[in-house]
């Protein structure tokens, strides 16, 4: 991660970067004192400010998990983590409002505190008002950013990249019942401008699980469906001896033939489990031509595993589902052993879209006691870019691709079949 998660003690102690130690005899000044960098550092700006937002998903997410943690066993480590955060928060929060209600050197806020961080935060509650700033006030990256960033034109841009997923951000919030109420419900009788909107009643997202939601157009979410059923997310396949004649056992347990697990290369069954944090750094959303697809939230690298290919485990020969199906084969060779269907039981994997240039692909592995297919990245992926695979030849046989690739399936059939080479 761009920024240290994992830095102990709270986040205060990074008011000042190494930066402004340098010059920590002189004056504080306003992020209009710092107005640009220089013309050369664009790309490590943006990269800069994609890292933030990806450290914000990061936090949101782990600070939600936390929460949901202590209530079922609050635990003195995770107690004490939550309410760090939640603390480190209030502190920001507690300065942004008395600079809006003109309280400086009031209970809010400290007199001496430096102007720059006080602009700063108001001007990104200005514009993208109190949920999405309490959101952002739960990540320890976000704070230190607040503090930490020196040029204003860098902060400037950061507004941008978060006012662009926004509704992103808060929709990622909602679904992992993200405390981010709790942070502004103090406020809430003293006339905050803008406050009561924030805090009003919104549609409870987090009794499902996360990808039960599909970020739809004009900031809307839907239910995914297939044919008016509601599509429900599973964790792992699941084999129901009933839909097989004659078979009762499980084909994709784990046979010798199978080889070693791809996890810890044991050659008799263990107990390794493929590690589902991928899944909770992607988010669905709908496209105008491709339908559902998954967006990444972090960034991936080549040869990362993103989750298993999760459904209903059907025969073979199993012919009803011509839209999410996909063979499974034997580890190290063609046949097949079962089909694995995700259209009405399944996880996030089945929504990934096709690309003829794709950025993952499906593989054969053994993991713990089953065989699976798992998702795998073919190159880095970049956070906010959109999860691909390859659907293969045969699947596009009577359909057109839309993917408009260079190297697309379909592109001799829209061009009339005219040759490419």
């Amino acid at each position: 991660m761009p920024i240290d998660l994992k830095r102990k003690g709270d986040d205060s102690s990074g008011e000042e970067n190494q930066h402004l130690r340098k010059k920590k005899q002189k004056k504080n000044t306003t992020d209009e004192d710092n107005p640009s960098y220089p013309p050369e550092a664009d790309e490590k700006v943006s990269k800069l400010v994609s890292n933030i937002l990806v450290s914000i998903y990061f936090d949101v997410n782990y600070v939600s998990i936390i929460h949901n943690v202590i209530k079922w066993s609050p635990m003195p480590s995770t107690l004490t983590y939550y309410r760090l955060q939640y603390r480190e928060g209030t502190t920001l929060l507690d300065k942004a409002v008395a600079k809006i209600l003109h309280l400086v050197g009031d209970q809010y806020a400290e007199p001496r505190e430096p102007t720059r961080l006080l602009s700063r935060l108001e001007r990104f509650v200005n514009e993208l008002g109190w949920k999405i700033f309490a959101i952002c006030l739960l990540s320890e990256g976000f704070r230190r950013a607040c503090r930490e960033t020196v040029y204003g034109t860098i902060w400037s841009a950061l507004i941008a990249k978060v006012k662009e997923n926004s509704w992103s951000l808060e929709v990622y919030a909602r679904s992992r019942n993200l405390d981010w109420r709790g942070l502004l419900l103090k406020f809430a009788h003293i006339g905050v401008p803008g406050l009561s909107n924030d805090l009003k009643p919104a549609r409870k997202m987090w009794d499902k699980h996360p990808h039960h939601t599909v970020q739809d157009f004009g900031n809307k979410v839907k239910r995914a469906r297939y044919e008016e059923k509601a599509q429900v997310h599973i964790d792992q396949s699941t084999f129901d001896p009933h839909k097989w004649d004659e078979m009762k056992e499980d084909p994709t347990l784990r046979k010798a033939q199978d080889g070693q697990c791809s996890l810890c290369f044991s050659k008799k069954n263990c107990r390794c489990t493929l590690d589902p944090w991928a899944g909770s750094l992607v988010e669905l959303v709908q496209r105008p031509i491709t339908g559902v697809g998954v967006r990444a939230l972090t960034n991936f690298k080549k040869g990362d595993i993103l989750g298993q290919f999760a459904g209903e485990i059907c025969p073979p020969d199993y012919a009803e589902d011509k839209v999410y199906s996909l063979a499974q084969t034997a580890k190290g060779n063609p046949t097949i052993i079962a089909t694995i269907s995700p259209r009405q039981f399944g996880n996030w994997t089945r929504y990934i879209a096709h690309s003829c240039k794709a950025s993952t692909w499906f593989f054969s592995r053994t993991v713990g006691d089953r065989t699976m297919v798992t998702v795998e990245a073919i190159r880095d992926i970049a956070a906010f870019e959109d999860i691909t695979v390859d659907y293969g030849e045969g699947y596009w046989i009577g359909r057109e691709c839309m993917c408009g690739e260079a190297c697309c399936v379909s592109k001799d059939k829209t061009e009339g079949g005219s040759s490419t080479d």
